[in-house]
């Protein structure tokens, strides 16, 4: 029994980096309401990655919605919690269908935001393009906020770790994408490692990396092109991530996970973006958090307000949006962090 205090319980069902950016949520909600009980929800397989760390969270809770006896157990654990109110950020197809039932069983609250509604909903600026975590906030905002609308600029999500660590001579390298078209060439990461190896020997790169079908090719790759002798090519578990991320000097890659784990635990990021805009996937402070994109590309907004190929059928061996940025010109930026 958790006690008489309000239970907010807040779902973000959604990949690695979605619930990183979340915790900006969790750390408005915690503000608003200071003394209240807020369990954070996220999906089972990303639940490790907050195993040895704080947030502003009391509860990290493992949420399974794939099965039927998974929902029969989340019902029974939501009325064992005794939550009073549930609000999904993002909103999931199967997060509406689950938590609309249990909200009308039990008479219990249930909002939510899903920028892909325009229309017949409370929330500020549906449907509007800006920053993903600006969305959750004003999400929350509508049904639970006070006075102003909180900028994300504000509320950049935070993790600390429940053990001390010391940072030492490593740089992260994110070479991982959920999409080729997000992919700064694997041989332009080889090259910078030289480049880091050659007037920087003492400073070690890792690369992590999962142990995926996709992830073997690439670190098939990169073995093949001959990596420098202090990079190196490791396979983390989600829990050991914080830690190992917080060492580190600085993140440079692609726009995935990582590097929002990178900005949640306060090391510097340098992120590459090619096929999508950087108004809604990174946002942070530009200057703690640079980025490499180029302005302007008729391709990338040809059928929508981003470029959502899997595989970039006008530039193939070139890809533009990406392979404009160099091994020189990026090594010229990130040297004085080095």
């Amino acid at each position: 029994m958790i006690g008489k205090k309000p239970v907010f319980f807040l779902v973000k069902n959604r990949a690695l980096g979605d619930s990183l950016m979340g915790l900006a949520s969790v750390q408005y909600l915690r503000a608003l309401y200071p003394e209240c009980i807020i369990i954070y929800a996220v999906p089972e397989w990303i639940a490790p990655l907050y195993k040895n760390i704080e947030t502003a969270a009391d509860i990290i809770y493992p949420l399974k919605l794939k099965k039927l006896s998974d929902i029969f157990d989340l019902y029974t654990e939501l009325i064992n919690l005794k939550v009073d109110a549930i609000h999904e950020m993002h909103q999931s197809g199967r997060g509406h269908k689950v938590f609309t039932i249990f909200s009308i069983m039990k008479n219990i609250p249930y909002t939510f935001h899903n920028h892909h509604l325009k229309s017949n909903t409370q929330v500020l600026d549906q449907g509007v393009i800006k920053e993903l975590i600006q969305r959750d906030l004003d999400g929350l905002y509508s049904f639970y906020g006070k006075n102003e609308v909180p900028s994300f600029l504000d509320y950049e999500p935070k993790i600390t770790l429940t053990k001390k660590t010391l940072q030492q001579q490593q740089v992260i390298f994110g070479v991982v994408a959920t999409r080729k078209t997000k992919m700064w060439p694997l041989q332009n990461y080889i090259e910078l490692a030289r480049k880091i190896s050659e007037k920087y020997p003492h400073v070690n790169i890792v690369i992590p990396l999962s142990k995926s079908t996709e992830d073997k090719k690439i670190k098939d790759e990169l073995l093949a092109g001959n990596l420098p002798i202090n990079t190196k090519i490791v396979e983390w578990p989600l829990e050991e991530l914080p830690a190992a991320f917080l060492k580190s000097k600085f993140y440079i890659g692609n726009d995935t996970g990582l590097k929002h784990l990178a900005v949640a635990v306060g090391i510097k990021s340098y992120t590459f973006f090619g096929p999508e805009p950087v108004n809604e996937w990174h946002p942070y402070n530009k200057n703690r958090h640079p980025y490499f994109y180029r302005e302007g590309l008729a391709c990338r907004t040809r059928t929508h307000h981003y470029c959502g190929l899997s595989v970039c059928d006008l530039m193939i061996e070139n890809m533009q949006c990406l392979t404009s940025f160099t091994t020189d010109q990026v090594f010229l930026e990130i040297e004085k962090d080095l």
